[in-house]
């Protein structure tokens, strides 16, 4: 008898760790997809769309079942030495899914969209060298872009610059003389951007994500009478607010000068 309750032990500590095992598969999908992504040798499409938004959620969820199964028999067997490897590979699984749980819902309540502008009027371009190093795949800078057909029942075919008016209120022209493109590339430098490209009356910049160093491109335009910023992702579908972000900081920069 006791050596059968050895063995049951045994089987109970082997499975709970094998399930904490199991457990960080999807943690080092992860790691992976940010490290390739970040180095620039997976694309956004390898790196975000299979391995995020696909592979890692499905391990997780394998992942969690796996560790429950393994922590009901751990509590019959032998709570306390193979409890904890178990419970562990359920916080693991569990937080990955949490995690994806809240992009989610950042994603419901974001507009899908990937560009934001503080004049759609007369819309700020970019220059020919940057639409180039944008590459073919990224999003095309266009004068009056639209939210993408069947992206968002609330928003769906809108002008982008709607968008724009109704959930970025803060990307609006700024009127102040002080500023210049010395002063605008000092502070976009400052900001952790790399210029792109300069002249007396715009500035050029791209801005990387710190975790999957994803890009996107923004541009100030100095006028006479104001200045402007459009800041476009280069391959994110929504940027969770993130470009609308970036402009409003960008104006209160202006602003201060």
């Amino acid at each position: 008898m006791l050596e059968t309750n050895s063995q049951k032990r045994k089987r109970g500590l082997s499975l709970a760790f094998v399930a904490l095992l199991v457990s960080l598969s999807a943690p080092l999908v992860l790691g992976a997809a940010i490290f390739g992504s970040k180095v620039e040798y997976l694309d956004y499409d390898t790196s975000f769309t299979l391995l995020t938004l696909n592979w890692a959620p499905k391990l997780a969820t394998i992942s969690l079942v796996f560790a429950l199964i393994a922590l009901l028999v751990s509590l019959f067997m032998a709570p306390k030495r193979t409890g904890p490897f178990a419970l562990a590979a359920v916080i693991i699984s569990g937080s990955v899914l949490g995690g994806f749980y809240v992009y989610e819902r950042k994603l419901k309540s974001a507009p899908p969209i990937y560009d934001v502008a503080t004049d759609w009027q007369r819309p700020l371009t970019f220059s020919e060298k940057l639409i180039k190093d944008r590459g073919p795949d990224a999003h095309p800078i266009e004068d009056n872009p639209r939210v993408a057909k069947g992206s968002s029942f609330e928003w769906d075919l809108k002008p982008v610059a709607d968008v724009n008016a109704a959930t970025c209120s803060g990307a609006q022209p700024v009127r102040n003389a002080n500023i210049t493109a010395d002063k605008v590339a000092a502070s976009l430098m400052h900001e952790g951007y790399m210029i792109f490209g300069r002249s007396p009356w715009r500035i050029e910049a791209v801005y990387r994500d710190p975790i999957y160093g994803f890009k996107s491109d923004i541009v100030v335009r100095i006028d006479p009478d104001k200045t402007d910023v459009r800041s476009v992702s280069r391959h994110e579908l929504s940027d969770l607010g993130g470009n609308c972000t970036r402009v409003m900081r960008v104006v209160e920069i202006l602003k201060a000068m």
